[in-house]
């Protein structure tokens, strides 16, 4: 009887958060047996919602007449692949959430293919065509490695003009003869950087088979690049975080290219997914070569190359492929303290004055780093130094050159003229720099300038950043201006000068990795200005009022292993990674006293399970209010593993908690 209905069971996955106490799918009826990875829409309570089919099989005989509803239509088969749907898995369980939600993150706009024409029309690219570089001994040397062991892990350790890039190119183009059908995953830590890697890919393979896949698409070109990759016609993809979600076919190599950088780890919403997490899994599935490349990799993949689990591969300092010249930098520390006593009260030292005058005077470029945006870190009242803070945040409010404070969480903007929330009173001095700050001060001393300032508050007006390189990189730019993202990644060769105006400011926040990332950050920034070929010797500023910091003495000797040996034995000591890993559970609502009761609730919970874990006491945020919910929460510590008695814990949460598996910082 039941094949006379010719009906089957398929178990769908909603692409919605479903707890994670119940199973992840929910079984509808079809007439017809459909694919793993077909998107249906399907009817869920009194919605109507799309979802991805994880089985299909016959209908059976069901317990008590249970009735099933049907799906509502077949949108297209075979959406998505398989190891698109183990990876998914994979990040559900990883980081412990939804896996309709991960799945969401996999299935991109669908377009009209007419519209999808008219949108990609208005995205050109400008192929570079500079002639091809000869390789040094070292770079073929690596190049051969990672083609014999080509399922192996590699770190890929030099520094900035040591020729990372044309080992991943040349890797690829030897692999690409092995397998025409082969393609390639390189991932780049920010959108600011696609532009320069679609040059440097563009001079070694045709247009046609290159596509990015970043945030800063529209979703017609998006989805265009995302079927080009599902039937193979694109074989480099190039791409941020987001593109390991892509429908590979079958993927021969990926690059993870200035691995250390945090922007590979999304923290701000679910899935707290970290991109080097899931290309490892990737390149299982693919059984395929996985190369972390960076000048300044981080502690835990520089351990991983000691516990055997990547393989070391080393190019030297910065040697040019022609002349055989060493590449350097030359830094100094400029005490700030000194300049006050001088009576230079402006963010701008006298030493950096006259350096930035004599990179004008000679054609060359500058580049100065400062680690926050707007005019001020913050504004005190001048009556009773109560600092100006959002209402909805536990926040101060920075000053904007627009004459506005603005929070920079939830964009809440003051009135035009601001009161005291104590004394209400109307008066206000800004406090501490930011990057439109800093941009008044050059603009006063250097009108003449060319100036560019790139901070986050610019790079969502469409192709701003590739405008930006392309201005930069053809000399349009003098003087460039930015936050975390110009410190990596931009080679151009007339960059003589980079100073960072507030190195103090790297090294206030109070979590373990503060020193790792300040180190980076300035070896990046000396690594922008010691290109291979350079006329003049690059010049770092560094202006701090606490020249005797001891990250300072590590940047100037610019020796990594020195750097990680002094990194390692705290790390050890407390527990922290490559020694253990950590989840960071935080609670937020809008009731304070809720916050306080939910988290000590689950505090006690935890502590009285009898399991191989640490946990810290319930703390408050570093921002302990955002959107006006209040926020604690929870550090655990573990070994590679968390027991399956905490998961199952962690699991039953109630809605309110957020998890964060291996979080950038523990404040």
């Amino acid at each position: 009887m039941l094949e006379e209905k010719n009906q089957f069971i398929l178990s769908i996955t909603p692409l919605i958060r479903i707890p994670l106490v119940r199973d992840q799918f929910f079984f509808y009826l079809a007439d017809e047996k459909l694919p793993t990875g077909t998107l249906v829409s399907i009817p869920l309570f009194k919605k109507k919602v799309e979802g991805i089919v994880i089985e299909s099989k016959n209908d059976f005989s069901r317990i008590g007449g249970m009735t099933l509803k049907k799906i509502e239509k077949v949108l297209e088969k075979n959406f998505l692949t398989k190891d698109q749907l183990t990876l998914a898995k994979y990040i559900s369980d990883y980081y412990i959430i939804s896996l309709g939600v991960v799945l969401k993150n996999f299935v991109p706009k669908r377009i009209d293919s007419h519209y999808i024409k008219q949108d990609i029309k208005n995205e050109p690219r400008k192929i570079n065509s500079e002639k091809k570089i000869i390789l040094t001994d070292e770079q073929n040397s690596s190049v051969k490695i990672i083609i014999k062991k080509n399922a192996d892990k590699f770190l890929l350790f030099g520094p900035a003009g040591s020729g990372k890039t044309e080992v991943y190119i040349h890797s690829i183009l030897e692999l690409k003869k092995q397998n025409l059908k082969s393609q390639f995953l390189i991932l780049v830590p920010e959108k600011t950087l696609t532009p320069q890697a679609l040059e440097r890919y563009g001079a070694y393979f045709p247009e046609k088979e290159i596509v990015l896949m970043s945030s800063n698409l529209s979703k017609g070109a998006y989805f265009a690049n995302w079927q080009s990759i599902k039937s193979g016609e694109a074989k480099i993809i190039i791409g941020t975080r987001m593109a390991v979600f892509a429908p590979f076919r079958k993927l021969a190599l990926i690059v993870i290219d200035e691995e250390q950088d945090v922007s590979f780890k999304q923290w701000e919403m679910n899935p707290r997914y970290d991109a080097r997490v899931a290309s490892e899994k990737l390149s299982e599935l693919h059984e395929c070569g996985l190369i972390r490349g960076s000048a300044t990799p981080s502690v835990e993949s520089y351990f991983k190359t000691k516990d055997n689990q990547y393989t070391l591969l080393t190019l030297s300092n910065s040697y040019s492929p022609k002349s055989k010249a060493k590449v350097h930098s030359t830094i100094e520390l400029v005490d700030m303290k000194k300049e006050r006593w001088t009576h230079n009260y402006s963010c701008i030292s006298k030493k950096l004055k006259n350096e930035i005058a004599y990179a004008l005077k000679n054609n060359l470029q500058t580049i100065l780093f400062i680690n926050r945006q707007g005019m001020s870190n913050f504004s005190v009242c001048n009556d009773c130094k109560t600092v100006l803070k959002c209402p909805n945040c536990d926040r101060a409010l920075i000053f904007v050159n627009s004459g506005e404070y603005k929070c920079p969480h939830c964009k809440f903007i003051a009135s035009v003229i601001p009161s005291c929330s104590k004394c209400q009173g109307i008066e206000f001095k800004n406090i501490g720099l930011g990057t439109q700050k800093v941009e008044k001060e050059v603009r006063d001393l250097f009108p003449g300038a060319r100036i560019l300032r790139l901070d986050s508050s610019g790079v969502n007006e469409k192709n701003f950043q590739k405008r930006a390189y392309e201005e930069f990189s053809r000399g349009l730019i003098d003087i460039l201006i930015g936050t975390q993202m110009i410190t990596k990644g931009w080679d151009l060769p007339r960059m003589a000068l980079a100073s960072v105006i507030d190195a103090d400011n790297m090294l206030t926040l109070p979590d373990f990795r503060v020193g790792e990332k300040a180190w980076q950050d300035l070896i990046q920034l000396s690594g922008r200005v010691s290109r291979p070929g350079a006329k003049f010797p690059g010049r770092v500023i560094i202006q701090t009022y606490h020249p005797e910091n001891k990250i300072f003495a590590l940047v100037n000797q610019n020796d990594y292993q020195n750097f990680y040996d002094q990194e390692l034995p705290d790390r050890q000591i407390l527990r922290y990674p490559p020694f253990g890993k950590i989840a960071k559970l935080v609670f937020e609502d809008y009731n304070q006293k809720k916050v306080a009761k939910e988290t000590e609730r689950l505090y006690n919970f935890l502590t009285a399970e009898n399991a191989d874990f640490k946990i810290n006491a319930v703390a408050d945020c570093f921002i302990p209010k955002v959107r006006g919910k209040y926020r604690k929460q929870l550090i655990l510590k573990y070994n590679n593993k968390l027991p399956k008695t905490i998961l199952d814990i962690l699991r039953s949460l109630p809605t309110g908690w957020i998890i964060d598996i291996d979080p950038i910082s523990i404040i």
